[in-house]
């Protein structure tokens, strides 16, 4: 069992992890990021891939970075050095991954870096590398609420039950599940009953559904934002707004 040191009060930090690569949760972490600034909350999101930096060009930031996350856990940097505002929303704020790190992640800096900066920011979120071993190592000794990233096929639903069971036997149980990239003729069908298989394949609690888009991969590749009015925007507002502990129906478009 993973260890997990003691958590100090403040806001909430939340993990996005997925078993398997290319299910688009760094996509999903920005529009959250974003759902939960347009509510007025202040947002920092810490991104974990190393080598695969991809946030900054969705956050349109590219061109400010100076210090990453690695620079920042190997004392090259202060915190505020390595916190860039995003453009897309004076609230949104990112820590991105580096490009190469001289020493492997120690998730005791993660944890202590994490809950410094807990008492500053309404919501930390984790964007977090596919696979099980640094995501749920760091998940169970850094994060409040796990969201696990999953699109409806069968190698995808059977990697994220991996990762539910991972942060079980770290003792971690708080997590939920958001289908991403779901065909367009369920959304229109307002069909939930045929998500069932995945939330029954991975085992978490749905909290989530956003519809098979690829415009909106190729706009935040670019930096630009997502409109307040956009259907994914008004979803993950919605998602936002459930984890908050808000009664919102289940959003499809």
């Amino acid at each position: 069992m993973i260890n997990q040191p003691n958590r100090s009060p403040g806001n909430q930090v939340i993990s996005l992890a997925s078993g398997k690569g290319g299910v688009g949760k760094s996509t999903l972490c920005v529009g959250l990021g974003l759902g939960f600034a347009l509510l007025g909350e202040s947002v920092l999101m810490i991104e974990f891939d190393i080598g695969l930096r991809g946030i900054d060009l969705m956050l349109g930031i590219s061109d400010q970075i100076v210090f990453d996350l690695g620079d920042l856990l190997e004392g090259r940097c202060t915190i505020s050095k390595a916190i860039v505002e995003s453009p897309l929303n004076q609230n949104l704020n990112a820590i991105v991954a580096p490009i190469r790190m001289d020493a492997p992640l120690n998730t005791e800096d993660v944890h202590l870096l994490v809950n410094g900066l807990r008492p500053h920011f309404d919501r930390i979120i984790l964007d977090m590398p596919a696979g099980l071993g640094t995501s749920a190592k760091v998940t169970a000794v850094a994060a409040d609420l796990a969201i696990i990233v999953a699109t409806p096929d069968r190698i995808c639903v059977r990697d994220g039950c991996q990762m539910v069971q991972e942060l079980q036997r770290a003792g971690f149980r708080n997590h939920r599940l958001c289908i991403n990239r779901v065909d367009e003729k369920f959304i229109r069908r307002d069909v939930i009953s045929d998500l069932d298989e995945v939330i029954d394949g991975v085992g978490s609690q749905l909290i989530g559904v956003l519809p098979d888009d690829p415009s909106i991969q190729l706009r935040l590749s670019r930096g630009l934002a997502l409109k307040e009015n956009h259907r994914v925007t008004r979803i993950c507002k919605a998602i936002a707004r459930r984890i908050r502990g808000e009664y919102v129906p289940l959003l499809l478009r």
